[in-house]
């Protein structure tokens, strides 16, 4: 059984484009959409598990060039 999340990602101004185009490559992202408002992307992301989502998805989406900050929301 796969888990899902909505990871969003406030970017630096000027660089949610490049953020979105990293962030598609990660494993396990399903989709990423640029939305506005306090956060510049939504991400749509599927694991094995919620610890998965924590330690190997969040922490490559946070280690990207231009990510100020992150909110991760599991999917009930």
């Amino acid at each position: 059984m796969t888990v899902e999340a909505y990871i969003l990602v406030q970017a630096q101004t000027g660089k949610a484009q490049s953020i979105k185009k990293e962030i598609q490559l990660v494993p396990g992202v399903v989709r990423v959409d640029r939305v506005m408002g306090p956060f510049d992307l939504v991400v749509l992301v599927q694991a094995e598990n919620n610890q998965e989502i924590g330690e190997r998805i969040l922490k490559e989406v946070q280690q990207i060039s231009g990510v100020k900050r992150t909110l991760t929301c599991p999917v009930i």
